[in-house]
């Protein structure tokens, strides 16, 4: 049953349908029991309580009856609270009958239904339990009282404590109604004000996908207003392959399963810019499970995009670089290797795949391992880089590579790691190798030159005032200088008077031992020798023609024989 309108019309409708019903009822009640019982009773009103006084336990029970039937509400309570809340409505309806006393009854109303109102009864179950009380009385005062002026009287009462009592209840249900419309419009306009204030990028849109609220910081961030947007579809805001998506995967989603998280979106602002969103939705559904409205918020990750698209970028370049490098390169962790490039590969002469998880122990010489584990934990420990050393490296055919190894702290894949670049130095290693073996054997030559030089220039003493000096070994710039000097001295120590000059051990001759020869020959004239050149071979002979060198001063023999025979026939002329 509904009452449309307010207290007073629902009050006159009430009354006059109770009037209407009573009316029809005691008519029939009159015209059946005729007009002679009505004559023979003759009663005070001052005694219509005591005239259905007994009946008050019978009509507690129809009551109870009844009102169980309509008004589930009533159910819940014990047999006890039920009769005592009948009876008290009962004694109520039977106050009124000597006198109706609105005060009383308001009193009442005001307290039974304010607790009625908090326990959960509605108002149209108050409304039966009046209703039931008051039907309950009529049916019994048309019983008791013969007289139709006094059961009309009965019934009169009967009807105002009824119609105050509706009123009450009306009010009381309406003044909470009122209360309870003012928090609901103020707590609205609390999540109104919250809503749209919040610095979140919140949206909220019916079950058809429409805006109906967005945060001030959603239009702000966008560029609209709010008349703008609400009523408009929120994939209109969208990129086009964001509504695809949306269309294709997230609204399902939220249909099926009532939220989607996280889910990649690009918004468009009013200027046209593209953004980079991270959209959250969730759906909320009215009691029939069907989805009432959906509920959204988003942030910018414009940011975060480009710098994880820079980052990719970055890395790619760097793999790019890296891979196509010359220089051998890789990256461990804990001394496992977990990324090398092609140049390293080929520097130890293995496949990529098959030193990626190795270990690098096991491509480092023996007597390595102790330098590289010291490495490894400085490395570790001081997440510093590391200055080049020098390592000796396993190639895959057994042969040492030598390498200057420079390692430094980095980032791989979102893990510490260690980077290291490799040069292989192991040419330069053979080629100093080479050089110091070379420097041995120049310093070698030069002391056995030094040696050859001290004993290829011998000063040997033959009779008074005669030396001999045989030369062995080819004679050089620096060798002539050195046997001139030799002779020089020799001459001038023993006062020899005659110099032999034997260069039967000289292989070869040419411009240069010609004039050494000539210089030694006027040297020792300036000290008053005499020079005599032995033992010149035909082919040094022919080269010294060959060349023009004036040798026709100077005294020769073929033999070192003849040549000191010469000298001593010489040196003996000179004496006399």
């Amino acid at each position: 049953m509904a009452v449309s309108g307010g207290p007073a019309a629902r009050g006159r409708f009430a009354h006059a349908a109770r009037a209407t019903c009573l009316g029809g009822w005691l008519q029939g009640r009159i015209g059946r029991r005729g007009g002679p019982m009505l004559e023979a009773f003759d009663m005070e009103t001052s005694t219509l309580k005591a005239a259905l006084l007994p009946e008050r336990e019978n009509l507690i029970e129809t009551l109870i009856g009844e009102i169980l039937e309509v008004a589930p509400f009533y159910s819940a309570f014990p047999r006890s609270a039920q009769l005592a809340m009948a009876a008290r409505l009962i004694d109520l309806y039977l106050d009124a009958l000597d006198e109706v006393k609105p005060e009383a009854l308001r009193t009442y109303g005001i307290e039974v239904y304010t607790r009625r109102q908090e326990q959960g009864a509605s108002l149209l179950e108050v409304l039966h339990g009046i209703s039931i009380g008051r039907r309950a009385m009529s049916r019994i005062a048309l019983l008791r009282v013969p007289m139709a002026e006094l059961a009309g009287e009965i019934l009169t009462r009967v009807e105002q404590a009824s119609d105050e009592l509706v009123r009450v209840a009306v009010a009381v249900y309406e003044k909470r109604r009122d209360t309870e419309r003012r928090a609901f419009e103020a707590l609205e306009q609390r999540y109104q004000d919250l809503y749209q204030r919040t610095p979140a990028l919140m949206h909220s849109l019916d079950h058809e996908g429409r805006l109906t609220t967005v945060s001030d910081r959603w239009l702000e961030f966008l560029g609209y207003t709010r008349d703008e947007v609400l009523g408009r579809r929120s994939i209109e805001f969208v990129t086009e392959e964001t509504r695809k998506r949306a269309l294709a995967e997230h609204f399902p989603r939220l249909r099926r399963e009532g939220r989607v998280d996280g889910a990649d979106a690009q918004f468009v602002k009013k200027t046209g810019e593209v953004v980079d969103a991270r959209l959250s939705s969730v759906a909320v559904r009215d009691e029939r499970g069907e989805i009432q409205q959906i509920l959204a918020v988003f942030e910018d990750v414009t940011a975060e995009v480009q710098a994880i698209r820079a980052l990719r970028e970055s890395e790619e370049r760097w793999r790019g670089l890296t891979e196509l490098a010359p220089l051998p390169l890789a990256v461990h962790k804990g001394g496992v290797f977990l990324w090398v490039n092609e140049a390293l590969s080929r520097l130890l002469g293995l496949p990529r795949d098959e030193i990626v998880g190795m270990n690098v122990l096991r491509i480092v010489h023996p007597d390595d391992h102790a330098l590289l584990i010291d490495r490894l934990r400085k490395s570790k420990d001081g997440r510093i880089a590391l200055p080049p050393i020098e390592e000796r490296y396993l190639h895959a055919d057994g042969s040492v590579i030598y390498a200057d190894v420079a390692a430094r702290p980095i980032l791989f894949e979102g893990e510490e790691a260690t980077q290291i670049a490799v040069v292989d130095v192991t040419a330069r290693k053979h080629a100093e190798h080479v050089q110091r073996q070379n420097e041995a054997q120049a310093r070698l030559i030069e002391a056995q030159e030094e040696t050859l030089r001290a004993l290829s220039t011998p000063l040997i003493p033959i009779g008074a005032g005669i030396l001999v000096t045989p030369l062995i070994g080819r004679i050089t710039g620096d060798r002539a200088a050195g046997i001139l000097e030799t002779i020089a001295a020799g001459v001038v120590a023993q006062g020899a008077r005659v110099a032999i000059v034997d260069v039967t051990g000289v292989p070869e001759a040419d411009v240069s031992v010609a004039e050494a020869l000539v210089r030694v020959a006027q040297a020792i004239r300036l000290l008053g020798a005499e020079v005599v050149i032995t033992g010149i071979q035909p082919s040094i002979a022919r080269t010294l023609v060959d060349l023009g060198a004036d040798l026709g001063s100077l005294a020769t023999r073929a033999t070192l024989r003849d040549g000191i025979t010469y000298a001593l026939r010489h040196s003996s002329r000179r004496r006399l």
